[in-house]
């Protein structure tokens, strides 16, 4: 289980690395397949400014999984998100 957890009717923003998830790591992965795009050429095809694209790349912002999705689709590939059930006891 996670360590932290908002309270209900809060909107309190959830920090990913709060449940082992490491969303900076995943960008790594997709950045050397954007490496034959500008920034501006990514923006338009993640459908965010280049200036946005500029901030994730060099690490001035932490990418949301939202913008990872975008930078997949942009890249080519897919984010791919799965769960994980518990582990039967007994």
């Amino acid at each position: 289980m996670g360590k932290k957890r908002a309270k209900a009717g809060h909107s309190k923003r959830l920090d990913p690395a709060d449940y082992n998830i490491d969303l900076s790591a995943v960008l790594d992965e997709i950045k050397p397949h954007l490496e034959s795009m500008t920034q501006a050429e990514i923006g338009e095809a993640a459908g965010m400014s280049a200036m946005v694209v500029s901030h994730l790349m060099t690490g001035h912002q932490k990418p949301s999984l939202g913008a990872l999705a975008a930078l997949a689709d942009a890249s080519g590939g897919k984010l791919k998100v799965t769960y994980q059930p518990p582990r039967k006891r007994g």
